[in-house]
């Protein structure tokens, strides 16, 4: 028989795997608001510090957050009865949450490195075509990352399409 959590030790593990979402989802929305003031700053300083403001929000609120969001995802999955590959629910979940940290490794943190490099070589006067297209990147990325963690939450609460095993046993005793 597979390991099996304590009552304590799953509750340890569901507070640290909660507080780590609200992280990721708390960080999330602060780069996306950090990233519509930029559209509005005034200068090249308001810009640089805004950006060193998302820089910090992505190093700490973002990547460790969803990394111990992952493991501890990956763990109360697989050492509780819901197991990893049981119900579409954590499947969902699992995609989403590899989805969204994939998009914000290889896109988000780029574009936020681009946008930085450009506002330190030419200011304020980095507010070009190329500029506004990284910008409208990453606020698409952000609110799509942010939909896709409130998304998650739901799933959890509502576990919708029941159990893999049972729809699929469903399906061939129909075709018996």
């Amino acid at each position: 028989m597979a390991y099996r959590l304590s009552q304590k030790k799953k509750q340890l593990l569901v507070a640290i795997h909660v507080i780590s979402v609200a992280s990721w989802i708390g960080g999330t929305l602060g780069m996306l608001l950090l990233g519509i003031y930029l559209q509005s700053a005034d200068s090249g300083d308001q810009l640089a510090y805004t950006l060193a403001s998302m820089e910090v929000i992505d190093e700490n609120l973002l990547k460790y957050p969803a990394l111990l969001t992952l493991l501890t995802g990956i763990l109360l999955s697989v050492w509780t009865q819901w197991g990893l590959v049981k119900h579409y629910w954590v499947v969902i979940k699992l995609v989403l949450t590899v989805t969204t940290i994939l998009l914000g490794i290889l896109y988000l943190d780029n574009w936020t490195m681009s946008l930085a490099d450009m506002i330190q070589d030419m200011g304020f006067a980095s507010q070009s075509q190329k500029f506004r297209s990284t910008w409208s990147s990453i606020i698409s990325m952000s609110s799509f990352n942010l939909f896709c963690l409130l998304f998650m939450v739901f799933v959890t609460y509502y576990k919708p399409f029941g159990k893999i095993k049972k729809r699929r046993a469903e399906r061939k005793s129909d075709h018996s």
